[in-house]
This record gives C-alpha cells, structure tokens and sequence, in this order.
C-alpha cells in the first residue's frame, strides 16, 4: 500500500480539488477501503455550495463524499480479518478519495454480478429505507404504504418492505408512464402490491384529477 492517496475537497471554490493525503489506518472496528467507485448525492452539491467562500459559503475546508465501494485493504482491532480483500459498499463521510476509512458496521459485502458503479450508488438509499420501517415499528406481515415508490429510492424501499416479509406493500406515484414499474418487480408469494396514481386534472379525461385505485396483483 502507498503512503499517500489522493482525495477530493470542498471548501476552496466551487470543485473539489485534489490533494494528496496519508493513507488512512485503521482502528479498533474500523476498516480501510479501496474504492474502485464512489457515488454523488444531493448532499454533496449541498455542501459544496455552503462552503464555497466565492459563493458566500463558510469557507470550511473538508474532505468530500459519502458513499463508496472497492476492496478491504486493512481491519483494526476487533475486526474479523477474513474482511481483508473482501468487495464492499459502505457510507461515510470523506469517501471522495482512494483508500477509505469506515466502520465495519457501516459496510455491507456487494452480491455476486454487481458491479462498483452500480454498488456505490446503494448503501444511502438501503439504510434510508430499511432505518424508516425499523423507525416505524415495523413487523412481518404488516402493510406498508411507499409513497414515491417509482423513485430510485422508492424502489428500494419496496424491496427491503418484501424481503423483510411485509404482507401487504401499497406502492403510490404521480407518473403514468411509470404506473406498472413496481409490478414488474421479482415479487415472492408472501407479497402482494397494491399501487394508486393520482393524476393530473384534465378535463378531456373522466378522473378529473381524482386519485385512481388500482387492486392488488397476486404474485404468481
């Protein structure tokens, strides 16, 4: 492993300009990362525009990102070292950059025929979805109501609600064109979705704006 790496900042301007940086180590339940890709959040434009000091941001120098994924480098103390080498996603501060440091807690092993562009872009959007229904009370066999459900995020949120074995999972969304996105889903047989769509008004068309209920589809 290198001494250093290379790292993107905000704080400067209105980029992320690189620097040079130690490779990081790790600590007790910590786990370094080399990431292979990293995702972009709302969160990231956000806090590169308050600290842009050309802008009138705070000027606040901090190491970029939040989301990654790559191979375990190196674990600290009370990590399991059988992680070394190991292809993981994770979420956590300072991601924009070559080796990350992370919580082991805070990374998940990336399923066999996915990718690191396509895994970088989850573990925000898992832990969104699944930390709402946890936050909820959530039980097995219980219904669960998805609004935006044919949003990136939304189709998550559907698919963590079935895998923890939700019995009913009502999907809701204002796109036509976007209405049978959620049936085309792998649905197990414990699940069933029930979706609405309310549309826009249009008086060439009989709803007149009023919400359209739409019964479940049984999975086969």
């Amino acid at each position: 492993m290198t001494a250093t790496t290379t790292a993107l900042f905000g704080g400067t301007g209105p980029h992320w300009p690189p620097r040079q940086v130690p490779v990081p180590q790790p600590g007790p339940g910590q786990i370094v990362v080399r990431a292979h890709a990293v995702a972009l959040n709302n969160a990231d434009a956000a806090m590169l525009e308050a600290a842009d000091p050309t802008a009138g941001g705070n000027g606040n120098e901090y190491q970029a990102g939040y989301e990654f994924a790559g191979d375990v480098t190196a674990v600290g103390e009370g990590v399991d070292t059988t992680a070394v080498d190991r292809r993981v996603m994770g979420t956590t501060p300072a991601s924009f950059a070559q080796y990350v440091l992370a919580d082991h807690r805070h990374v998940l092993p990336i399923p066999d025929g996915l990718d690191d562009t396509e895994a970088c872009a989850l573990p925000t959007g898992l832990l969104t979805e699944h930390g709402a229904l946890m936050t909820g009370g959530f039980r097995p066999s219980q219904s669960v109501l998805i609004t935006g459900a044919t949003s990136s995020i939304g189709l998550i949120g559907l698919q963590i609600a079935r895998a923890l074995g939700a019995g009913q999972i009502i999907a809701t969304t204002r796109s036509a064109a976007k209405h049978d996105l959620p049936n085309s889903l792998d649905w197990q047989p414990h699940s069933r979705l029930a979706s609405t769509m309310r549309r826009r008004s249009d008086p060439a068309t009989p709803t007149g704006g009023e919400e359209q209920s739409h019964p479940p589809k049984e999975s086969s």
